[in-house]
């Protein structure tokens, strides 16, 4: 079998509460807390869940861009989270990330060339050599060389996040985390940008994490879905066995949600509401940390928390009812006789 190109183990990014005069704790949010999971060569892992879920807290973590609490990250085989400054300078040269914002993460004052050159005059490279890289990876991003005079506000949003691409390919990483790289796009826009990274992934041959909550473009665009409710992973997959057969209540009412293209099945089909609101990381329920929003919940989910385990081949949830093939959240509802909200998808 093929070495992970990046493995995550029980992974642990919590920030204290400070409040008053002096300062002091009074709390803890537990943004990620235990999060396991791996990447392998050449392949794409999503990670989708609402906003607050910890998706982003994740991505900056694995780089150590905000100091992971506990755990490990592991990258070819060599410590992330035990490398001292020196080396964790040259891993970053393997791992890069591409900012959620265009808008936020370019730097206003600078030009394009100098942006996307920054990098490789950290690392030691000379102006000439550096500037011709520049101007080949422009033309890879779909953009003209001379792009690089300009200034960041002269151009669209999807034009800043290719600026951000070619940033994060300037160094030849093997890995890049993308942030919600589209979100903050127009939806044209985002196909353009997708079949752009799946382009460079292809030619350079990068593993991406990408994270989203736009379940639609994690499928397009994704080969192992993991999905993250209040700082864990509750269901990891194949993206075709979790988008047709989910294993968990809270991955069964985030696809509900999911446009269908068929106008008939789409007039036909019913959306999954979610009683309650989304608890505070700050203070997690006990058990299972859906149980509160949960429709099979039972007795058992509100004391013992639920571990990730194998429910079939390759497929991992974090429930003591998983729903099985052939099986769905409404039949299992219906089965204990508990009401589901249940809204034709034709009302929204």
């Amino acid at each position: 079998m093929t070495q992970p190109i990046l493995e995550v183990n029980d992974l642990k990014t919590h920030f204290p509460i400070r409040q008053g005069l002096f300062r002091r704790q009074t709390g803890t949010v537990l943004a990620v807390d235990g999060v396991t999971l791996y990447v392998d060569p050449h392949e794409t892992l999503g990670v989708v869940g609402e906003s607050g879920c910890g998706k982003t807290t994740l991505g900056r973590s694995i780089l150590r861009l905000i100091e992971p609490t506990a755990g490990t990250v592991t990258y070819r085989g060599e410590s992330v989270t035990g490398a001292d400054k020196d080396r964790m300078r040259q891993l970053r040269k393997e791992m890069q990330i591409v900012f959620q914002d265009p808008y936020a993460s370019l730097n206003p004052r600078m030009p394009v060339r100098d942006i996307i050159a920054e990098p490789l005059r950290i690392h030691g490279m000379d102006r000439k050599e550096a500037n011709d890289r520049v101007g080949a990876l422009l033309g890879k991003v779909g953009m003209m060389a001379d792009h690089g005079n300009r200034y960041p506000h002269e151009f669209s949003g999807g034009q800043r996040q290719r600026i951000g691409i070619a940033r994060a390919l300037v160094l030849d990483p093997s890995l890049i985390i993308l942030d919600e790289p589209v979100s903050a796009l127009d939806v044209s826009i985002q196909a353009q940008v997708i079949n752009l990274l799946e382009e460079i992934q292809d030619e350079f041959g990068l593993s991406f994490v990408f994270i989203a909550h736009d379940l639609s473009v994690v499928r397009h665009i994704s080969d192992r879905v993991a999905v993250m409710y209040l700082g864990q992973v509750v269901e990891l997959a194949d993206r075709n066995q979790l988008y047709e057969t989910p294993a968990h209540p809270y991955t069964s009412s985030l696809l509900s949600a999911v446009p269908v293209a068929d106008p008939n099945a789409e007039r036909e089909r019913k959306r999954i509401l979610l009683e309650g609101d989304l608890p505070s990381p700050a203070n997690p329920p006990s058990g299972c940390r859906f149980h509160t929003r949960c429709p099979i919940a039972q007795d058992v989910c509100r004391v013992d928390p639920p571990e990730l385990r194998e429910v079939s081949a390759g497929h991992w949830a974090a429930c003591h009812f998983p729903t099985g093939p052939g099986d769905s959240l409404i039949n299992q509802v219906q089965r204990l006789g508990r009401d589901l909200r249940l809204v034709e998808a034709r009302e929204h």
